[in-house]
């Protein structure tokens, strides 16, 4: 997935030549800059006229040359990734990865395994039932046929607190707001970690529907309680998690023929990946004790028997920028404070967050957020800010390249390509020409990035707007104007 971009990666970069990170002053405006703001204006006030919007721009030396509200300070939704993921290339690199490890306190003897065997988990958001499967086959093969200890999670490099603050009640149940630990498990290789699918497929009026569950429902329990009805009446199933509790409720109707896929988070990523790792095993016909749920940190003199390594983060942040992975966004906050303050939780990896806010000369002091994924309301940020960001991390020559790799590009259909951008921004004018982070949460839209105007030079925007919902269609109206008019 990386190398499909570069030829355009390299177009671009060879379009931001720049030297240091030192900010210059405001350009002056021109006729071309008047002739935006003029229509930027009338679609602010024809269409969003009642809403909050802040707009930047840069030019290539990084001057700010239009801004409308450009210092008032707005929620930036997903564009607060653009902080968590140039942090986390800063302080972790892009060759980091997460290690999920099997260790033992015992010896296995004529097929038997005398002591316990422990899960060690570091937040891999990699980590699959493909992998658990694998496992528990080498160990199989190896001749462990039964184990007479215990089976011990560790998940102790993360903290305990498993929501960012400020999840609402009813997000709990998906995928964007799932818990965080240091042993969870993804679906597939989208890596919403924290999750599994749930699909109902209506296949007989009158009678409820099939339910598929990718990997395996390990410790929820479902309550279907939907219908099939006829092929022509309307959808209106539901799937959900029930608040604070294993249950998921499936409700309402399922036309003939159709299916309906959520992503459902489960209620502790820790014990739901033990009871998976459980499963693996008796899958491969290893036996063992039939007992409660373990959880201590792994003794220092345990031996290790088998370590698995996520891919790197450079790779890694292709599906969590493209996609808008909150789950990966979290769990490298959490990582970031562990490894740098000998903490894993939110607010250790939010001082990391600060520390490199500060590093690139920004007004921290107007810079608030109390997570790395944006999904609290509370965060705060200004169009300015974003755009002084996104010019000062051109100079970091190490990772700037996979940072910019992982942006979403305008109108390009492959999901890896063009990401949470591949529906939008499709017209000839600025298809292939927006390298930008989306953001959405309840009456917030956002869009910041970087776009070739006309003029076939690179400039540096951020779209902000709140408090009116459904307005991509104005901000892609917005960044239209800036393409055609630059």
């Amino acid at each position: 997935m990386l190398k499909k971009f570069t030829s355009l990666l390299a177009t671009c970069m060879i379009i931001f030549s720049l030297s240091g990170v030192q900010m210059p002053v405001e350009a002056t405006a021109s006729p071309q800059i008047e002739k935006l703001d003029q229509s930027i204006q009338r679609i602010v006030k024809d269409e969003i006229e009642n809403a909050d919007v802040s707009i930047a721009i840069r030019d290539e030396e990084g001057r700010i040359i239009y801004d409308l509200n450009g210092n008032r300070k707005q929620k930036p939704a997903s564009n607060m990734k653009l902080l968590t993921s140039a942090a986390a290339l800063e302080e972790l690199g892009e060759d980091y990865r997460f290690q999920t490890n099997i260790y033992t306190t015992g010896n296995v003897k004529k097929g038997i395994l005398y002591g316990d065997l422990y899960l060690q988990g570091t937040g891999d958001p990699t980590l699959t039932i493909k992998d658990f499967d694998q496992f528990a086959h080498f160990l199989a093969q190896s001749g462990l046929k039964k184990i007479k200890g215990r089976i011990v999670a560790d998940d102790y490099w993360f903290d305990q607190d498993l929501l960012t603050p400020d999840i609402q009640k009813d997000d709990e149940s998906y995928y964007y707001a799932a818990p965080v630990t240091a042993l969870t498990m993804s679906p597939d290789n989208d890596y919403d970690a924290g999750s599994i699918i749930v699909e109902a497929i209506g296949k007989k009026v009158g009678e409820k529907p099939y339910m598929k569950i990718t990997p395996e429902l390990g410790e929820l329990i479902i309550e279907n309680k939907a219908k099939t009805v006829g092929s022509d009446e309307y959808r209106t199933i539901k799937i959900e998690r029930e608040y604070r509790t294993n249950k998921i409720v499936v409700s309402g109707n399922l036309p003939l023929g159709q299916n309906w896929r959520e992503w459902i988070t489960v209620q502790n990523p820790t014990k739901h990946t033990m009871t998976l790792w459980k499963h693996s095993l008796k899958k491969n016909n290893i036996q063992y004790r039939k007992d409660q749920f373990y959880r201590e940190k792994t003794p220092k003199n345990a031996r290790l028997m088998i370590q698995k390594q996520s891919i790197p983060l450079a790779e890694l942040m292709i599906p969590y920028m493209k996609l808008s992975n909150n789950s990966i966004a979290n769990i490298l906050v959490k990582t970031m404070g562990k490894l740098r303050m000998g903490q894993g939780s939110t607010k250790a990896g939010l001082s990391v967050l600060k520390q490199y806010a500060f590093s690139r000369q920004l007004d921290i002091d107007h810079w608030l957020f109390e997570d790395g994924s944006g999904m609290s309301h509370h965060n705060r940020v200004s169009s300015v800010l974003l755009t002084q960001l996104l010019y000062s991390i051109q100079a970091e020559k190490q990772w700037y390249g996979t940072f910019f790799n992982s942006l979403p590009v305008a109108g390009y259909s492959d999901r890896m390509i063009g990401g949470s951008l591949k529906n939008r921004l499709k017209t000839s004018i600025t298809k292939g020409k927006v390298f930008a982070k989306t953001g959405a949460i309840d009456g917030v839209n956002t869009l910041s990035g970087y776009l070739i105007g006309n003029s076939g030079k690179m400039y540096i925007f951020s779209v902000l707007v709140q408090n009116q919902k459904n307005t991509i269609p104005t901000i892609d109206e917005i960044v239209e104007v800036m393409v055609e008019k630059l």
